[in-house]
């Protein structure tokens, strides 16, 4: 059976979940006028579309991001490449401006984290021993498909399962957005996996994938 490829802002039942990748993440934090290229820019501007959906989520109360720690390492990784190596940004300046804006994003106000009605919009998945043993899983399943997924987008979609199985997060609720389009390719093909989205593709674009329509739980 194909898979619907909508994401609903009005979830019934549940909220939205969103498991992210390290460039996904890191392309929130870049501002567009530090980007090399038309093409460039157009990609950072259509995550950026996304996370404005996602935000309105969150703030809403209508949405969770799980990022696991192995991408929050990859997301600093990732904004000093656009320094150091890709000369996106010019100065040290610019590179911590960004840097500390994923901080503030990701970390959670110790205030919040001791209320009793506490709304947690980013939660960190650490790498268990479960998640490890789904990697090579995983592995096996996109090799079959000929699709070279990095360590990092196996733990992602790992993770994803991770979350179905452990925090019995409904598969329809639960999204991986990536930029990787082999891992977008294989999600595809593997029934168990929940969807995955490219911001960058014009069939996942935010027009196309996000709708009003409140969704159905699963019977």
């Amino acid at each position: 059976m194909a898979k619907i490829r909508k994401i609903y802002r009005y979830p019934d039942g549940s909220k939205n979940h969103f498991v992210v990748d390290a460039n996904f993440l890191a392309n929130r934090f870049i501002p567009p006028s530090c980007v090399h290229g038309a093409n460039q820019v157009a990609r950072i501007q259509h995550c950026n579309e996304w996370w404005d959906e996602i935000d309105a989520q969150l703030n809403a109360d209508r949405a969770r991001v799980y990022i696991p720690d192995i991408c929050i390492a990859e997301t600093f990784k990732v904004l000093a490449q656009k320094y150091y190596v890709e000369g996106w940004f010019t100065s040290p300046v610019d590179l911590n401006n960004a840097r500390n804006r994923l901080r503030k994003a990701i970390t959670t106000p110790t205030s919040v984290l001791k209320a009793a009605m506490r709304r947690i919009k980013y939660h960190d998945i650490s790498t268990t021993r479960d998640i490890i043993i789904s990697v090579d899983r995983f592995y096996e399943l996109f090799h079959k498909s000929k699709l070279n997924v990095s360590l990092p987008d196996l733990i992602v979609v790992a993770t994803a399962k991770y979350l179905v199985d452990f925090y019995d997060v409904p598969k329809q609720f639960l999204h991986i957005v990536t930029l990787d389009r082999q891992l977008r390719a294989g999600s595809q093909k593997i029934q168990e996996l929940p969807n995955a989205y490219d911001p960058t593709e014009s069939g996942d674009r935010r027009d196309r994938i996000f709708a009003d329509r409140k969704a159905k739980p699963a019977a």
